[in-house]
């Protein structure tokens, strides 16, 4: 028979021993079945993946898989150019462009890098001209470019000779994202098809045909030849088929920009005394009307919505020009990036990381999943900007680059991400409220031509 002490003594190391156990057992993670098809789908990539998931309210990490391994994120870079721009520039920070009426009825237009200008502001340009009392002018026009430098392609660009419109020249005055697009309708079966332009550009050829018939089946080709540019055509459209469009980029953004003018001045009840004359020179004197772009949260949302690199390459630029109050460039503008992240601790410069280029169109940045996840905790801490940072990342299966992806799931209309593609790489940085409130900041990033397993992530953070 035990003795009441011993009794005690054991009845007291069988509670110490349940509560250690119970203690080791809450703080050993259970994987649910969505979390272990997630790490197992991530891990058969080997060194090809970088993942971290992390509650930003607890600090507590869900996932990781080489969460540290530096890898090519494409255009999920743009977080950090979206951040950099908002903090040093403000979140209502406007982009200037000046018209100068000047002696003989000239004009002269001086450029302040608006990345978002397109022909409905030319178009309220030239009304709010006819209200300042412009009757006529007298053809000659003077391009003032010079708060860019004119490096119109960033060195570490990829694919610089390509015509398509992602490879966009970046100017100090710009038009319609410096690219153009050319359309091709349908008509009666065996007739030629409707073929034009979005602006009739002097410049800008179109040759060949393309045929009305069964199927859809458009080729298209793009040269420079002295002067112009010209766009070839060929093959079919169906009948009855929707427009086929296919937006280009311009080689030269001065003169689009300048024939644009003219044209809508013309157009617009502004006649010209004589032909247009487009030079390069700088703008003096008073300004007779400024006009101003849309706050900058908004340009930065249609930047991180549908992941444009004109934009993103043109507020690098424009964060050299206006922090350091010079011509600005993109160099000068990624040392700004490079030092807005160090000042919360993360050296981009180190260990493997690179940040060459603000728009991700390169083969030559290198961030990790823990780089992401150290950004989207800052901008949790960054109240002035964080509902517009937030509200720019494209949400799943409802609109930008996440429209089509993880719809009819239970992330679809809440997941917020900024994507990343490249030939051979796949990301995905943002954040997903959880059941419980908490902000969960999610950071995936694959290279080598792998996914990123969307079921699997759909259902893990399904489940949070």
């Amino acid at each position: 028979m035990f003795k009441p002490e011993k009794q005690k003594s054991l009845r007291m190391t069988g509670i110490l021993q349940n509560t250690w156990m119970g203690i080791l057992l809450s703080a050993v993670p259970f994987a649910t079945p969505a979390q272990a098809s997630l790490e197992s789908s991530l891990k058969s990539m080997k060194k090809s993946v970088s993942a971290q998931v992390q509650n930003l309210s607890n600090g507590k990490t869900l996932l990781s898989v080489n969460a540290d391994h530096a890898l090519n994120p494409a255009s999920s870079v743009k977080l950090l150019t979206a951040y950099t721009a908002l903090q040093r520039l403000g979140v209502n920070y406007q982009f200037k462009t000046s018209f100068y009426h000047e002696k003989k009825g000239d004009f002269c237009i001086k450029g302040g890098g608006d990345p978002s200008f397109v022909m409905e502001d030319l178009y309220l340009v030239v009304e709010a001209l006819k209200r300042k009392g412009v009757e006529d002018f007298s053809g000659k026009i003077t391009i003032d470019a010079s708060f860019f430098d004119r490096e119109y392609y960033p060195e570490d660009r990829n694919s610089q000779d390509s015509e398509r419109a992602y490879n966009s020249p970046i100017a100090g005055l710009n038009f319609n994202y410096n690219t153009l697009s050319v359309f091709v309708n349908p008509t009666e079966k065996g007739h030629a098809a409707r073929i034009g332009l979005d602006f009739p550009f002097d410049f800008i050829k179109v040759q060949g045909k393309v045929m009305t018939a069964g199927g859809t089946d458009v080729t298209w080709d793009k040269k420079g030849k002295g002067d112009l540019e010209i766009v070839s055509l060929g093959g079919k459209i169906g009948v009855g088929a929707d427009e086929w469009r296919k937006p280009f980029r311009i080689r030269d953004p001065l003169r689009a920009f300048g024939e644009a003018f003219f044209k809508m001045m013309n157009r617009g009840g502004i006649p010209t005394k004589g032909a247009m004359r487009i030079s390069m020179g700088s703008c003096d004197g008073d300004p007779l009307y400024v006009h101003s772009s849309k706050p900058l949260s908004y340009i930065v949302s249609l930047m991180n919505k549908y992941s444009n690199n004109f934009i993103a390459d043109a507020l690098v630029k424009t964060l050299d020009a206006e922090v350091n109050q010079r011509q600005g460039t993109n160099d000068g503008g990624l040392k700004l990036v490079r030092a807005e992240m160090k000042k919360f601790g993360l050296d981009v410069s180190s260990e493997g990381r690179k940040v060459v280029s603000g728009s991700g169109l390169t083969d030559d940045n290198a961030l990790s999943a823990s780089d992401f996840i150290s950004i989207l905790k800052q901008i949790q801490k960054t109240k002035a900007i964080l509902p517009e940072l937030y509200a720019s990342l494209p949400l799943a299966g409802t609109d930008g680059t996440l429209r089509k992806k993880y719809q009819g799931t239970e992330v679809q209309g809440l997941l917020r991400g900024k994507t990343g593609s490249l030939t051979g790489v796949q990301s995905l940085v943002g954040v997903y409220p959880s059941k419980e409130g908490d902000w969960i900041a999610v950071a995936i990033v694959v290279n080598s031509g792998h996914s990123i397993p969307e079921k699997d992530l759909g259902q893990f953070l399904s489940d949070l």
